[in-house]
This record gives structure tokens, C-alpha cells and sequence, in this order.
């Protein structure tokens, strides 16, 4: 068996690793992942971090979410109540149970959102996400929990905990401390994202008609013809 033989036969393995793949589609992957999603979308690419404004826009995009569906619930407890014409008493024991209700819905909506997908629908909406300050990753229920409460005392008083954004390079306030969080521009945690990079992925890899070790072997053999 001659040396062309046996490297025909083994099974040629498509480059997996980024030191694999050619240097010019590799860097033209990243550009155009940067341009899909964002600074962030890849290992690698330089990483942006979400200042205090976006943040405040974001916000509140949900709190117009949290007060639509509390006025909602709202609206349909007070036709409810008259039409069973409640009485006074019991009146202000349910609007005292509503108000504890909306404190416990405006709370779980964000560590729900935070340790879910790390993405509230307002920061999805103006496009940053929330993310573990070390890896990256999206945090566990405990650090949303934590985050939800430096958000509350970072209010008091006078908003100073958010202030503190303004006077570090990765923008963390109060909350983002609690919560051992960063927030970062533009998503890229979701299942469809990553199914969107890995196809991406998949079709710019470097993948020559004959391998460098080939190209060689072909050339040796035209020259002993």
C-alpha cells in the first residue's frame, strides 16, 4: 500500500477549532457575527458594555409592560367586585392584596426575565443583556434574587446606586454588585441565536479541495511520471 493509498483512505476531518480555519474567513465570520448581533456575538470579538441610558430606556420599555398588565388585572378585579357589590371592607382588604400581588409581579418579572434568558423584553427591545461578570454566562435564580435587591436600594436615595455606573469602565451600578453581573450589548444567549451562529459557523468554515499534505503528494507523483 503506497502513501497516497493510505491517506486516501483516512476519513478527512473538517477543521473544528478557530486556529483551524483560515485566517481571512474566520475574521470575515466575526465581522459579520458583530454585524448581526452585535460586539458580542462571538469569543473574541471586543466587548461593549451598556451605559446607564440604553439601561434606563430599556427599563422603561418594562415597566410599561408591568403597569399594562397590572392595569388589566386591576381592571378586571374591580368589575368583578362590582358586579358581586363587595362590601366596603372587603374592598380594601383585596386592594391591599392587589398591592402586594404587583410588588410580587413587578419583582419575579425581572428575576424571572434576569435568570432565564438574561433578557428582559425591554432589553431585548434596545438590545444589551444581563450576564455573569466573570464568564459571561446567564446567572442563577440566587444572583437574580441579589440583582432585584441592589435594584431596589440602589434607588435609595436619590438613585446613588446607579450613579456608580458612572465611574467605572464596565458601567456596573449597585444592582450589577449585588448581583455579580455585567450588562452587555446586543444578545446572543437564546437557543436561536446559537443555532443561527452554528449554521454560520458550519458554512464559513475553511474547507480546501485538497489539503496541503495532498497538494504535496499529488506534485511528487507528477514528478516521478
Amino acid at each position: 500500500m503506497t502513501a497516497t493509498d493510505a491517506s486516501a483512505e483516512q476519513p478527512r476531518r473538517d477543521p473544528q477549532t478557530p486556529a483551524e480555519l483560515d485566517t481571512a474567513t474566520n475574521r470575515a465570520q466575526v465581522e459579520a457575527a458583530v454585524r448581526l448581533r452585535g460586539s458580542a456575538a462571538v469569543k473574541g470579538a471586543p466587548q461593549r458594555y451598556v451605559g446607564l441610558i440604553t439601561r434606563l430606556l430599556g427599563f422603561a420599555v418594562d415597566v410599561v409592560i408591568i403597569n399594562l398588565v397590572a392595569a388589566f388585572s386591576w381592571a378586571v378585579v374591580a368589575l368583578t367586585m362590582s358586579a358581586l357589590n363587595v362590601p366596603d371592607s372587603v374592598d380594601t382588604a383585596i386592594v391591599a392584596i392587589m398591592g402586594i400581588l404587583y410588588l410580587i409581579w413587578a419583582g419575579g418579572y425581572f428575576v424571572a426575565f434576569w435568570s432565564g434568558t438574561g433578557q428582559t423584553p425591554g432589553a431585548r427591545a434596545l438590545e444589551f443583556r444581563v450576564v455573569d461578570a466573570e464568564d459571561g454566562k446567564p446567572i442563577k435564580l440566587s444572583r437574580a434574587l441579589a440583582r432585584l435587591a441592589g435594584m431596589v436600594l440602589g434607588a435609595i436615595p436619590f438613585f446613588a446606586g446607579y450613579v456608580l455606573g458612572l465611574f467605572n469602565e464596565r458601567c456596573r451600578c449597585l444592582l450589577d454588585l449585588f448581583g455579580d453581573t455585567v450588562v452587555i450589548d446586543a444578545p446572543v444567549y437564546t437557543i436561536a441565536d446559537r443555532r443561527r451562529m452554528a449554521r454560520e459557523a458550519a458554512t464559513s468554515q475553511y474547507n480546501p479541495r485538497h489539503s496541503a499534505a495532498e497538494q504535496r503528494m499529488a506534485s511528487d507523483d507528477v514528478g516521478e511520471i
